[in-house]
């Protein structure tokens, strides 16, 4: 089970091999955008969540979360997404993602969104064990 932390390192990762300079990688006890990575021509932000949880002492770490979860998981996601959206940051070089293990739940949570996703251009980064891709 791949935790929120798990995912952001993952994504890093896997942004630095395509020459993207890491700005920022926050780990779940830190509040902010979880990853900003740039490149010659954008600055990206990403939301990250995970598929069980971070904290060693909660009673669902190592189990996962189920499809309320998720689908809160994704709103905040989301919510994250639309300020940076809305704020700009950088004006027409910000690009903004969200970052979800790759499992059944997650997809079909996303699924339901999938064209309004596409329509504001906000990138999926799927994250296994092994490999990230993104849509």
């Amino acid at each position: 089970m791949l935790t929120e932390n798990d995912i952001v390192e993952k994504v890093a990762e896997f942004l630095e091999s395509r020459d993207y300079k890491i700005e920022q990688c926050l780990t779940t006890n830190q509040q902010g955008i979880d990853l900003i990575a740039e490149s010659q021509s954008a600055k990206l932000f990403i939301e990250a969540k995970g598929e069980t949880s971070a904290s060693k002492t909660s009673k669902r770490y190592g189990l996962p979360f189920n499809r309320n979860q998720v689908k809160s998981h994704i709103g905040v996601a989301l919510l994250a997404t639309m300020k940076v959206i809305s704020s700009e940051p950088v004006g027409k070089n910000t690009k903004v993602g969200i970052a979800l293990p790759d499992n059944e739940e997650q997809r079909r949570v996303i699924d339901t969104i999938y064209p309004a996703l596409k329509k504001l251009d906000i990138k999926l980064f799927w994250v296994t064990k092994s490999q990230v891709t993104i849509e």
